[in-house]
């Protein structure tokens, strides 16, 4: 092993020396043939080339003057050079003028064909063709050819770099010897001493140090190594016996493993079944979800379709006073329609799409508070037990969506105890932790109150209770249900961050457990205006609706309650009348409105220019305008579609009483400082009747402008007719006459300023008004100064106006 070992180092060393010398010898000598090769050629070339430029320059003249004897004759000069084989003097015109050859069969070899200017080399021959110029201009190529002895060169070169390398071989292999005299021998003397320390696991032998180099390091480190490493048998020696104690201990375990992964199938089969609950459950409220978009925009269209024909029915309920029989019809198709409009706040609160406004609620208030109301809807022979516990946290939730759940889910308890049975409504602080909502992935961890509500009924039977939450999912017969009260429950609950469970079984009852998240604020009571009175007001009111059947139906309304009612039919047509300067005490638009200028913008630019203005929203199917998350902005104030008379009357008021008791509370100015005038107060006039009513003819394109101007010269006291056309305009003026025309400058078809001179043409003699957002028309061809009326124009603008109108037929004093 050891002669084998020194061989092996002794072999690998001097093939190494040997290889490394013998490559880099290589590389360099190949590099030195290829440099001296290119530096051969180029000689070769160069000095061919000056050969041929000095035969170009002597023998200019002679080709000059067509001399061929004094050419030939300055050819024959190149026999001097023996390498040069042929030679050629030609003419501009490619002509051979004169040629040499070292032989005949040299001569034959020059081109036939004047070449081109440049060096070639074709094998073992060179050639070389300069130009013979004069002023610019070619008259004459030389060429001249030789041969070209690179091979020899080679030869040459070579037997040298072999002569090196051989001599280089033999230096390599010296060192190679002193190396291993020097470096192998001390390594195979350790060697050996490894050896023998393997073969006898004898620790305390050591390694003779004779240099003080970095092999003599190495002696002392393999010597110390060798007294570390008998330290440490001794220890490993020590350990083997604690180490056949744990294997004992290791021995048991495994078995104890063993009889552990003999429950593991069952423990599987356990974790499965709970996966394949956790999943049906999420495809439950994927599908409940899936429902919910489609029923909530159901219902979108449904609540404007009966906001129409609710607030009819309510019109026609007061216009038909003292027919009884109409009455009795009425109150028949207002009741259907209240029932629509239920079934569509179900629908929507199951779709979780119903705008909440949630606040700190303590539900043990709203349960004693729900007392009659739930005696009433339950009957006599339902008793009603309600437990509360003390200290009950606050919740934020919406109190009067959270009543329609406890009436619902209580009216149905009734319906399954067939009328007769016990109710319970338990209220109680809960803590849902981890171990919980694992079953549970929409359910987060936390503090919650928890509202039970039980019932002595029929109970349910699982598969009953897996579609409980489907919307139109009842066990009742026709007619008996509509199956949306667990579905409205359950859009509640999770609209408002909560949860809810039913637990029943077949003839013991069934309990619905609703948890809603705690608050950390404090109770926030709400006004109750459910026994408000319904009273109306005088302020203005600029209502916003887009649907005209719905709109036509809130004026109405509006007007019987005895306000002031302006309309547009979107955000552009509301905005021209707030920028007109007529007093608006309060903005009642609809929350999706088509064009360019959405409800939420009406809104923040009304409250720029009156700050007192009260905002009031509506709307069947809030979007993301004013509701995040399922709840209403703050200090957003909305009433859903369809509504009834009397709770939009309560709830204008409501809006009204709060801005009084703002005012009434604000801080009142220093003395020392003078009060600040109301917003847009000093530049409105006093809204009056005009002394002298003008019959007045308005020509605008746009409707809402039309529209809007009108009812402000109605308001003023003039009478108004507005056309939408210069040509319908003139078909009018034939039939009546006007005293004022008050016309846009830009119309369809006839412009406003053809349409007055057609007029003033006919003979009438009514003044004429121009009304333009681009600056005061000019007004070429009339033959009256008309007045300018400029977009957007403000209440005082148009009183002004008016009043030049009238002084300018004399009427002023």
């Amino acid at each position: 092993m050891f002669g084998a070992v020194r061989q092996s180092i002794s072999r690998k060393l001097v093939l190494g020396v040997l290889v490394t010398t013998l490559t880099t010898l290589l590389v360099a000598s190949a590099s030195m043939l290829v440099l001296d090769i290119r530096n051969y050629q180029t000689g070769w070339a160069d000095d061919l080339r000056a050969q041929a430029d000095i035969l170009a320059e002597v023998t200019k003249p002679a080709l000059e003057f067509n001399d061929t004897k004094v050419a030939q004759e300055n050819l024959l000069q190149l026999r001097a050079r023996p390498l040069i084989v042929n030679a050629a003097i030609y003419r501009a015109d490619g002509s051979v003028f004169a040629a040499y050859g070292k032989s005949p069969l040299e001569l034959q070899r020059l081109p036939k064909r004047m070449p081109r200017a440049g060096n070639t080399i074709d094998g073992g021959q060179i050639a070389v063709a300069t130009t013979m110029l004069r002023n610019g201009d070619l008259i004459g190529i030389v060429y001249v050819e030789a041969e070209y002895p690179l091979m020899a060169q080679v030869q040459r070169y070579l037997s040298i770099l072999g002569a090196v390398l051989l001599g280089s071989l033999l230096i390599a292999m010296l060192m190679s010897s002193w190396l291993k005299a020097a470096i192998i021998q001390p390594v195979l003397a350790l060697t050996a001493a490894v050896d023998q320390v393997i073969r006898r696991r004898d620790f305390s032998m050591r390694v003779t140090k004779t240099t003080e180099d970095e092999v003599g390091v190495l002696v002392d480190a393999f010597n110390g190594m060798l007294g570390e490493v008998g330290e440490r048998a001794t220890a490993l020696e020590q350990s083997h016996a604690r180490m056949q104690h744990e294997v004992a201990t290791r021995i048991e375990a495994e078995e104890a493993v063993r009889q552990l992964n003999n429950s593991l199938e069952e423990r599987i089969r356990e974790r499965t079944a709970e996966l394949e609950k956790t999943h049906a459950q999420l495809r439950q409220s994927q599908k409940l979800e899936a429902i919910g978009q489609l029923t909530g925009g159901v219902a979108h269209d449904f609540n404007n379709v009966l906001q129409v024909i609710a607030g009819n029915l309510q019109l026609l309920q007061m216009s038909l006073a003292g027919n009884p029989e109409a009455q009795r019809r009425l109150e028949a198709a207002a009741f259907a329609a209240d029932r629509g409009a239920k079934l569509s706040s179900q629908l929507l609160a199951f779709a979780r799409r119903h705008p909440l406004q949630p606040v700190a609620t303590n539900i043990g208030r709203v349960l004693r508070g729900m007392d009659e109301l739930l005696r009433r809807a339950l009957g006599e022979s339902v008793q009603i037990e309600t437990v509360v516990a003390g200290g009950l946290w606050t919740t934020l939730a919406d109190p009067h969506q959270l009543e329609n759940v406890i009436l619902n889910l209580a009216i149905n308890a009734r319906d399954a105890m067939k009328g007769d049975g016990r109710l319970t409504l338990e209220l109680n602080n809960a803590m849902l932790d981890d171990h919980y909502v694992l079953h549970e992935p929409e359910v987060t961890p936390g503090q919650y109150v928890m509202l039970a509500i039980s019932d002595t009924g029929c109970g349910m039977p699982p598969e009953v209770v897996a579609r409980a939450f489907e919307p139109f999912f009842t066990t009742k017969r026709e007619g008996e249900g509509t199956g949306l009260g667990l579905s409205m429950a359950y859009g509640f609950v999770k609209q408002s961050n909560g949860h809810i469970r039913i637990y029943s079984e077949v003839g013991s009852g069934t309990t619905i457990k609703i948890y809603l998240p705690r608050s950390m604020q404090p109770e926030v009571e709400l006004p109750n205006l459910r026994n408000a009175p319904v009273v109306g007001g005088s302020e203005s009111i600029l209502v916003v609706e887009d649907d005209l059947a719905v709109q036509a139906t809130v004026v109405d309304m509006l007007q019987g309650l005895g306000y002031r009612v302006l309309k547009a039919s979107d955000g552009q047509g509301a905005l021209t009348i707030l920028q007109s300067g007529i007093p608006v005490d309060m903005l009642f638009t609809d929350v999706v409105m088509p064009g360019p200028v959405r409800s939420i913008e009406v809104a923040r630019q009304a409250k720029q220019m009156f700050p007192a203005i009260e905002v009031l929203f509506t709307s069947g199917y809030t979007q993301n305008a004013i509701v995040h998350g399922g709840r209403l902005d703050p200090g957003v104030e909305l009433i859903s579609k369809p509504y009834r008379r009397d709770e939009l009357a309560r709830k204008i008021r409501q809006l009204f009483a709060a801005r009084k008791e703002s005012a009434a509370l604000a801080p009142a100015a220093p003395a020392t400082l003078p009060a600040p005038a109301p917003a847009c107060a000093s530049a409105e006039p006093v809204l009056t009747a005009s002394a002298q009513p003008k019959s007045i003819l308005v020509v605008e394109d746009n409707q809402d402008a039309r529209t809007m101007l009108g009812e402000l010269l109605l308001l003023l006291g003039h009478a108004v007719e507005g056309v939408g056309s210069a040509e319908q305009a003139l078909e009018l003026l034939a039939e009546r006459q006007f005293d004022i025309l008050l016309t846009d400058h830009s119309l369809p078809g006839m412009n406003g300023l053809e349409l007055a001179r057609t007029v003033r043409a006919r003979g009438s003699r009514m003044r004429i008004i121009f009304s333009s957002g681009y600056g005061a028309p000019e007004t070429p061809g009339l033959d009256v100064k008309p007045s300018f009326l400029p977009k957007p124009f403000t209440l005082a603008a148009l009183q002004k106006v008016l009043e030049e109108a009238t002084c300018a037929d004399g009427a002023c004093g």
